[in-house]
């Protein structure tokens, strides 16, 4: 992963105002999404590092963050489909 697909927003060298002043004016959509691809990068590069490992504990400890991943994964698509169903009900999409 690149720091341009891991950051919409240099939040860390932003005071809020501004941050939320670039949201409004771009949108929150391309840096939401763009942290869903991220957790599914993530999701894929620990199935490689699990069928690469031999050793069985090691296999168990990835094993686990893929499972720790997964209801982060489930929330962030279960809070899109909100957003999606709220801006449909606002009118906001077309």
């Amino acid at each position: 992963m690149s720091k341009q697909n891991t950051e919409s927003y240099d939040t860390y060298n932003t005071c809020a105002e501004n941050i939320k002043n670039q949201i409004r004016k771009e949108g929150i959509w391309k840096p939401y999404t763009n942290r869903i691809k991220n957790l599914l990068l993530c999701q894929d590069k620990l199935w490689e590092l699990y069928n690469a490992e031999s050793n069985l504990e090691g296999k168990r400890r990835i094993l686990e963050d893929l499972i720790n991943l997964q209801p982060l994964i489930a929330e962030w698509y279960s809070t899109s489909k909100k957003i999606i169903e709220f801006e449909a009900d606002a009118g906001v999409c077309n």
